[in-house]
């Protein structure tokens, strides 16, 4: 099956920042993780933090949990520190709270605006504009 919606990601200093387009398939979730570990493992010798921005992104289908619980558990392992998470849905929020549960090593807050997240990253030494 083809991907449907889209994402990017790119490092800055010893974040990922990752950022979510449109409704997404399994498909679409595979392939992030896939590419969210790849990326990691380029930073994960030191803390690091992880963006993720919601803003554009709607939803997924449910099986997409599954994923991302694992991801975070790997994140936990992986020497994350910090996650902040951009949400325009609250919907969006909603579920991510959820999934962030298995984060006992990560400090994860949630914000209404980029600049907010950049803003609170910064403050940790962990991005930089």
């Amino acid at each position: 099956m083809l991907e449907h919606g889209f994402f990017e990601m790119k490092i800055v200093e010893q974040t990922l920042v990752v950022k979510c387009f449109g409704a997404w398939n399994i498909e679409t979730v595979k392939k992030m993780c896939k590419e969210y570990r790849e990326l990691v493992n380029q930073i994960s010798d030191k803390p690091w933090a992880c963006l993720v921005d919601f803003t554009q992104w709607e939803l997924s289908t449910p099986d997409m949990w599954v994923y991302i619980d694992e991801l975070n558990e790997w994140g936990n392992k992986n020497n994350q520190t910090y996650e902040a998470v951009v949400c325009s849905l609250s919907i969006q929020k909603y579920l991510m709270e959820e999934s962030h549960e298995v984060l006992t090593n990560v400090e994860a807050r949630f914000f209404d605006h980029l600049n907010q997240a950049y803003d609170w990253l910064e403050s940790l030494g962990v991005f930089k504009v």
